[in-house]
């Protein structure tokens, strides 16, 4: 990695613009990847994290990655057990109304980023979690607006850390609090960085259909496998057709391509960073 200290002057420049409009790119990201809560954490027991994946998915990263980091690998994760049960106490038609419930689901995220950084770090991994609830402000229909976040994940690989962004409760310009799902942000940074790959990983093998991986599909087909996987999951942020609705955006903004699959499996996130082929559902 080149060096990352800046004269003040030129500092304050980079971080001040926003992210990129237009199709402008960044920095390229290789791959940009959304660990799922489903895979990083107990999600039948509230506040549970599974501490064996989250660890193995650590130790992958680092075999690959190195010491150093990679400077080309984007993560981001769900709050799964942790923001999940504390954000359907307090969510009302996409918005936490009371102080109260806004604080608590911040905390249980913070206490998931804490965990997810002492089992990264053990295993060596330079770990850089930017937390969206004091980066960030939301439009009213919960997009992330372009801000200096963007640039500071891009300071993070150019300094050879590895940035880690989790779904949260951000303020949007009205002033309410809306729930900012880490589909959505993986899908904003693949977007902002260029990335070759922008992967979602869960406790699945990928899209099921009848009992079956959907192996492929075509962009232009995403319609109709959203309607499908539409209604199966009470998850607040979207469960699978969440993941699909934030693809095909993707993907409509001239993104591409995705890919579904099992990041619970040992040996899936190495393959994934080595440029191996996974079983998963591939959109193209």
């Amino acid at each position: 990695m080149g060096g990352f200290i800046l004269p003040p002057d030129e500092t304050d420049k980079r971080l001040i613009e926003l992210s990129p409009k237009g199709g402008k790119h960044l920095l390229k990201a290789k791959l940009v990847l959304k660990l799922g809560g489903s895979a990083i954490t107990k999600k039948d027991s509230p506040f549970t994290p599974n501490l064996e994946a989250i660890d193995r998915i650590a130790l992958e990263i680092a075999q690959l990655i190195g010491g150093a980091g990679s400077g080309s690998v984007i993560l981001v994760y769900g709050g799964g057990s942790f923001g999940h049960p504390v954000a359907v106490k307090h969510l009302a038609n996409g918005v936490v109304h009371d102080a109260f419930g806004v604080a608590e689901i911040r905390g249980a995220m913070l206490n998931l980023s804490k965990i997810i950084t002492d089992a990264f770090l053990k295993r060596g991994v330079p770990i850089f979690v930017i937390n969206p609830s004091s980066s960030m402000t939301l439009s009213i229909d919960g997009e992330p607006s372009d801000g200096p976040w963007v640039r500071q994940v891009e300071l993070c690989l150019e300094r050879g850390l590895v940035p880690a962004l989790g779904g949260d409760v951000v303020i949007d310009i009205s002033g309410s609090a809306r729930i900012l799902s880490g589909d959505v942000i993986a899908r904003r940074l693949a977007k902002a960085f260029g990335a070759s790959l922008l992967a979602f990983g869960t406790d699945v093998d990928g899209v099921m259909m009848d009992g079956q991986v959907v192996k492929e599909v075509a962009r232009e087909d995403l319609p109709v496998l959203i309607a499908r996987a539409s209604g199966r999951e009470g998850d607040v942020t979207g469960g699978m057709a969440g993941k699909l609705r934030e693809i095909e955006k993707y993907m409509q903004g001239g993104g591409g391509p995705a890919l579904i699959f099992n990041a619970t499996k040992p040996g899936s996130v190495a393959k994934l960073l080595g440029g191996g082929h996974l079983e998963g559902t591939y959109i193209r």
